[in-house]
């Protein structure tokens, strides 16, 4: 059995929606009890409009999964968030923080959004058919 992989909020909209690549993914990794988000994602799923309809299934989901954005994952998305800006790449506040949990951890991030977190050295991308 393979580690931890963290979910980008993306992948798990779908599986929240029933529907997209998410959905077969998230599924295989709670079974495997390989799921991992972090608090970025959980903060972006608060602010979604879903989140009041299915706020007791978000929950569940994130209890006990939630990675959290401490002192070291805050300082690991800072520096992503200069080294992409001096380079011209910017990614976005929330992708930053979202690398800097995955690297704070060790961790692979699951994404459909390759092509920004593509740009962090030393995050490792998983492969979206685990």
């Amino acid at each position: 059995m393979a580690g931890p992989v963290v979910v980008d909020s993306d992948l798990v909209i779908d599986f929240l929606r029933g529907k997209g690549q998410g959905r077969s993914l998230v599924r295989a990794l709670l079974v495997e009890h390989r799921l991992r988000v972090t608090a970025v994602t959980a903060f972006e799923l608060r602010v979604g409009t879903d989140f009041l309809a299915r706020r007791e299934d978000i929950l569940r989901l994130l209890h006990r999964r939630t990675l959290p954005l401490d002192l070291n994952a805050a300082v690991r998305g800072g520096e992503v968030a200069a080294i992409l800006r001096r380079q011209g790449r910017d990614i976005g506040f929330a992708d930053c923080l979202q690398a800097g949990v995955c690297l704070r951890h060790d961790l692979p991030l699951a994404t459909r959004n390759r092509k920004h977190f593509s740009r962090v050295d030393g995050l490792q991308l998983a492969d979206l058919d685990v």
